[in-house]
């Protein structure tokens, strides 16, 4: 709790988990789980009081979220909700007016962007409309009966990861099986259990959704609190983005694996895992998972470890015949 010779006499003693919580009551229903959790998570990363905050630890906090590389839209609504808890705050008398509320680093479009857009769209609504018009009643059912029977885009790489043909010795296919098993050892949850494991080795009941519940504990000597989970600890950003993007409904393990493929893909490393090349997909990847660096600190202090693990699983899937890197 803040202590009254800190705050000013003007000032009314909380803690902040009431602050937080007085804010979130005052919100929408649809909105409070996530202003709960983005005033929870930037309090957490500045380690102090809200009374002590300044504008540079928000700019910290929002480089930390680029640096992760958030949705645009996870981004800004993190910040609006953090610069309404503040306004709120100094408002009730309970944080100091010396917070500013304005130069907050919310992206915000250029006018001359926006109205690129506009012409823009509105030259696409113009093409369109000339388009639509000419077309037959047959084609417009020909197009629409073609779109409908094309397989949905996140469909195209499951085959290889499951195929049932065990006759099949397909290298690329063992190699990235091999590295996903490498990537769950590294992060501690190659078990059963891995794929309902989040941080800190608790595990969650159903796979509706990703659990989206922030843990706390100690890695590499420093506290760390994160809502990362599942087999490969996907942060809910990291997942809602690909959810969004694949129309993924579940968390399902058949997901996560997908997910995971898709984002080694996204990195640039899905080539150098199909060529064999362990040691340049591992630093293209570390710092998406940086467990590939606990082995000594450092990816060149952890490949030995890494490649022996890898090794170990690829021989799994290859039944005895050897990699030919």
């Amino acid at each position: 709790m803040y202590a009254p010779e800190n705050l000013g006499s003007h000032l009314q003693p909380m803690d902040d988990i009431q602050l937080i919580r007085r804010w979130v009551e005052r919100t929408s229903p649809r909105s409070k789980r996530f202003s709960w959790q983005a005033a929870n998570s930037f309090r957490l990363f500045v380690e102090k009081p809200l009374a002590e905050v300044t504008l540079t630890d928000v700019k910290t906090f929002a480089a930390a979220m680029r640096a992760r590389q958030v949705a645009p839209r996870f981004y800004k609504q993190t910040l609006l909700a953090l610069k309404s808890l503040f306004a709120f705050g100094q408002q009730r008398g309970i944080l100091p007016a010396a917070m500013p509320l304005e130069g907050w680093p919310v992206r915000q479009r250029s006018k001359q962007s926006k109205r690129l857009r506009f012409k823009l769209s509105w030259s696409l609504c113009i093409c369109a409309s000339f388009f639509l018009g000419r077309m037959t009643p047959k084609l417009w059912g020909q197009t629409v009966s073609a779109e409908i029977s094309q397989s949905p885009k996140r469909r195209s790489f499951a085959a290889p990861i499951d195929s049932p043909d065990k006759a099949e010795h397909n290298i690329e296919r063992d190699r990235l099986k091999a590295f996903l098993d490498t990537i769950a050892a590294a992060e501690g949850t190659a078990s059963p259990d891995g794929y309902r494991t989040q941080y800190t080795g608790t595990t969650f009941v159903s796979f509706s959704d990703h659990p989206r519940e922030m843990r706390c504990g100690r890695r590499y000597g420093k506290k760390l609190c994160s809502d990362a989970a599942g087999r490969y600890q996907f942060l809910s950003t990291t997942w809602d983005r690909f959810a969004k993007k694949f129309s993924i409904t579940d968390f399902s393990p058949q997901n996560q694996d997908f997910v995971a493929v898709e984002l080694i893909r996204e990195k640039g490393a899905l080539e150098d895992i199909e060529a064999g090349r362990l040691e340049s997909a591992v630093r293209k990847l570390a710092y998406i998972w940086p467990s590939f660096r606990r082995f000594g600190g450092s990816v060149e202090s952890s490949m030995p470890k890494l490649e022996q693990m890898y090794q170990k699983n690829l021989g799994i899937y290859r039944q005895g015949l050897a990699a030919s890197n």
